[in-house]
């Protein structure tokens, strides 16, 4: 009896281990899900309007480069950054979208695509943080910060959305550099 439960209990310890591994594991998903989000992102409005281009210099910020914001971190903080990341796009994409000429179908797969990638990266991304982690947050949520002031200025305009939809883009590209570099060191 006393065999048959430490069998049991190993097995589950086993089984357990597993489990926890799998959310890391789960990286090639998480690339074809983000490929599938540029795709929805590309469709939703096409290319990138003439008459916004001057509009987007008004767009102050510096961009955010999430490989080189990245550079010497473990997996686990490089998974955080990509998670913090989609994150504050999914709450750029909630916020007021009643100027944009996109299908609101398009939008909704946009979201929920988002949504996905979020709960699938739940399972790899520990709560608790680094020194380091806390701080590539803090500049991850400074420059999503300025991205909904700019929105908030220019009145969630149609341009604006599309200054913001081109910023999205290049940071959902850069996602996937990251996570093709997370997988290989796996």
């Amino acid at each position: 009896m006393a065999l048959a439960s430490i069998w049991r209990f190993g097995t589950v310890l086993l089984l357990l281990s597993g489990t926890l591994s799998l959310g890391c594991e789960r990286l090639q998903l998480q690339q074809v899900l983000n490929t599938e989000t540029l795709s929805k992102l590309n469709e939703m409005g096409g290319r990138f309007p003439r008459q916004c281009v001057r509009e987007r210099f008004a767009l102050t910020t510096k961009p955010l480069n999430l490989v080189k914001l990245s550079e010497g971190l473990q997996t686990q903080d490089r998974m955080q950054i990509v998670h913090q990341t989609l994150r504050h796009i999914s709450k750029i994409y909630s916020m007021n979208l009643g100027s944009v000429t996109w299908d609101r179908n398009k939008v909704e797969n946009l979201r929920l695509l988002l949504d996905r990638q979020l709960s699938e990266l739940e399972e790899c991304v520990r709560k608790q943080g680094s020194e380091a982690r806390l701080r590539k947050n803090s500049t991850i949520q400074k420059y999503f910060r300025k991205l909904r002031k700019f929105l908030k200025q220019k009145t969630f305009s149609n341009c604006a959305w599309e200054i913001i939809r081109a910023e999205t883009r290049a940071r959902l590209q850069q996602l996937l550099y990251l996570m093709a570099q997370v997988r290989r060191r796996n």
